[in-house]
């Protein structure tokens, strides 16, 4: 009898392989990464950086699928409903972890505390203050400054919500101003406003705004870096002249939720180490955004306080998505 039984366990363990031995032989096909946003775009070039270095470090391909629709909704919620077995994750932006689950959690069909597995923390950027030559001022102090003596002044952002609109809220809330915020469909399109003069003020993505800063378009007045942001520390920031005003929207990895744990271990050890890679940080350095490198834990935790943060402001203002 007792050999029976141990013949019937033998036959059982080959004909269901223990999920440590699928573990320890993930990849063993293409892995999706779901990029909730159009190709070309901050997220989609970033994603595809590590896709690349990951696909040469695990000899499979990670296949971008860009699933674009409802500022990142549709995408985040085909990485929570996707089978959690390491053959698809997804990057994330603050705007979909930290806004959205706060301005509108009715609309969002996953829950950012149950549903995902977090990964690794990539890189954040900073936004910039920046005006047209028109402004009479050159710090934050002067701007504040100007900024109460004409209240409700427009200033440009990419729509409600984003984070060039959450940046206004938080410099109003802080310094006590009453501002107008302006949606542009994309900075794009609030830049070239800018340099034509048919709106003054914005708070923009670093990599957006720097460029016309540098050749002398438009003049930076604070940057929204914790401390002197690193590819541009000749810009005061924000900090300096208003105690805690910081802001660095993020971007990450994550998976579904109930991921086998070897198979996450390997995830974060590999996204580690290709953001130890000299030439990915050289790709992430000319694209305008500094390394964050937070492991899975980390990263949730960072987006929980982001998320807070965010809270409190869009309560504040009492912001609302029609």
């Amino acid at each position: 009898m007792k050999g029976l039984l141990a013949s019937l366990v033998l036959a059982l363990a080959a004909l269901c392989p223990g999920a440590a031995t699928a573990q320890d032989k993930w990849p063993s096909r293409p892995v999706t990464v779901i990029v909730p946003f159009a190709a070309g775009g901050n997220t989609d070039v970033m994603a595809r950086i590590f896709a690349e270095h990951l696909g040469k470090r695990l000899g499979q391909q990670f296949v971008i699928e860009n699933k674009p629709g409802a500022g990142g909704v549709t995408g985040l919620n085909a990485a929570a409903k996707a089978a959690p077995d390491g053959y698809t994750v997804a990057v994330a932006t603050s705007g979909g972890i930290a806004i959205n689950p706060v301005l509108i959690k009715d609309k969002i069909p996953f829950n950012v505390e149950k549903d995902f597995t977090y990964l690794y923390g990539m890189a954040a950027l900073a936004n910039i203050w920046i005006v047209t030559p028109s402004v009479p001022a050159n710090n934050l102090t002067e701007l504040i400054a100007w900024l109460k003596a004409n209240p409700d002044t427009p200033y440009a952002t990419s729509g409600i919500g984003t984070t060039q609109h959450l940046c206004g809220e938080m410099l109003a809330n802080a310094a006590g101003l009453k501002m107008a915020p302006v949606s542009y469909r994309a900075s794009n399109q609030s830049i070239q406003d800018l340099i034509g003069g048919q709106i003054n003020v914005a708070c923009d993505n670093f990599p957006v705004a720097i460029e016309q800063v540098r050749a002398g378009k438009l003049r930076a007045i604070a940057i929204t870096s914790p401390g002197r942001y690193a590819l541009a520390p000749e810009i005061q920031p924000t900090g300096d002249t208003v105690v805690g005003l910081e802001q660095m929207p993020a971007f990450g990895w994550l998976g579904p939720a109930n991921m086998p744990a070897g198979i996450v271990k390997k995830l974060i050890d590999e996204l580690v180490a290709v953001g130890k890679d000299e030439a990915v940080r050289a790709a992430l350095v000319k694209f305008g955004v500094v390394q964050t490198e937070l492991p899975g834990p980390a990263y949730e935790e960072s987006l929980k306080q982001e998320r807070a943060a965010y809270a409190a402001i869009i309560e504040k203002a009492g912001i609302k998505v029609p």
